[in-house]
């Protein structure tokens, strides 16, 4: 069975309508339809919150279907990648602000050392 069937099977086990889904954790109807209809795949965030909503462990929605945990395991490492990066620059321009500063006040130190 492919992930959509068991999302939509979990929902309608636990006496969800697509409307009641979509209030509680924050998604278009279309975005759960397609997910339904194995059209389009949730992000992780949105799978742990119909795993807590429809009471299925994420073991059981993901079985079976291994391309729905490839994909996100793909964005999990792109997620990472996107993380260092975002750290190495930050480290950068902290590091190069500090450098900048105390490169100001070496060269005023020589200034007025020289008068």
């Amino acid at each position: 069975m492919k992930f959509g069937e068991r999302l939509k099977q979990a929902r309608i086990r636990a006496d969800l309508t697509q409307e009641q889904v979509i209030r509680q954790i924050g998604v278009t109807r279309q975005s759960l339809s397609n997910w339904e209809n194995d059209r389009t795949l949730p992000d992780l965030a949105s799978v742990v919150k119909l795993s807590d909503l429809y009471q299925v462990s994420l073991d059981d929605l993901l079985r079976e279907d291994m391309e729905l945990r490839r994909q996100m395991e793909k964005q999990q490492e792109r997620m990472k990648k996107l993380c260092s990066f975002l750290l190495s620059i930050a480290v950068l321009l902290i590091g190069s602000s500090i450098l900048f500063r105390w490169l100001d006040n070496f060269s005023l130190g020589i200034v007025l050392w020289v008068l």
